[in-house]
């Protein structure tokens, strides 16, 4: 009897922790198909719109700061970006369609990451574009998107000043570009008349332009087109954390 007590107690310690790293179940199931002009369907729309978003079982502050952020991809999908996307085609007799997928690359105790993959098809021209979002677990911001500098950790989940804000993130910033730089010169890559290292830097973002695997490396995308004529991927890069810890 008292070892069955023992077992019990056990699984009653160690229950707290085990629903904390199963609070936030991720399903990809939050979807809709959307037609412009409003009032048309799939026969007679000019434009279609379809996505694929994540969705986040549980209350937690976590679930809520997740489905709060798809929550308003959505309806800003559907009050502006459908129908300024539609409104601004060029010849409305073409077919015109966008595609927005996500997957789920990160799901551990401090982060969920979610990669972004948006195909459009717009005035006989094809087009992708990737984001990803960051949610932090853990400490004062969980729940929210966080950039580059706090998960580096040179910014405080509580830091309100904005010029170190501005000044981690830029130099944060400035030791990706520069690390990818040289793997970018090191390789084979068949680049762009035109890239140059200060083309490379106004045109990557590094720190929002990222998602995090499992183990928490850290990849960076460059988007389709910009470094070579690749234009159907990214140019995809992947950094250690602590390698970037070092540079900085």
């Amino acid at each position: 009897m008292k070892f069955l007590s023992a077992i019990l107690s056990l699984m009653l310690l160690f229950l707290p922790v085990l629903c904390a790293a199963d609070s936030v179940q991720l399903t990809l199931d939050r979807e809709a198909t959307l037609f412009w002009p409003e009032g048309t369907g799939a026969d007679d729309a000019v434009y279609t719109y379809h996505y694929l978003l994540p969705r986040a079982g549980g209350e937690d502050p976590v679930a809520e700061g997740i489905n709060a952020f798809y929550e308003y991809m959505e309806s800003d999908t559907v009050d502006f970006t459908l129908p300024i996307g539609g409104e601004s085609l060029s010849d409305p007799t073409l077919p015109a369609r966008t595609d927005v997928t996500a997957s789920i690359t990160c799901q551990t105790d401090s982060y969920v990451s979610i990669l972004m993959e948006t195909r459009s098809f717009l005035d006989g021209e094809h087009y992708l574009n990737y984001s990803a979002q960051v949610f932090a677990k853990q400490g004062n911001k969980q729940g929210l998107v966080i950039s580059l500098p706090y998960l580096l950790g040179t910014l405080s989940d509580s830091e309100a000043d904005t010029w170190l804000q501005d000044r981690q993130t830029q130099k944060a910033d400035a030791c990706v570009r520069r690390l990818i730089w040289e793997e970018i010169e090191a390789s084979e890559m068949d680049l762009l008349p035109d890239v140059t290292f200060d083309f490379f830097s106004a045109m990557f973002y590094p720190e929002e332009d990222f998602y995090l695997l499992d183990d928490h490396t850290l990849v960076f995308f460059v988007q389709p087109g910009i470094l070579t004529d690749q234009t159907d991927a990214p140019a995809l890069f992947e950094l250690d954390l602590d390698l970037i810890l070092d540079e900085i």
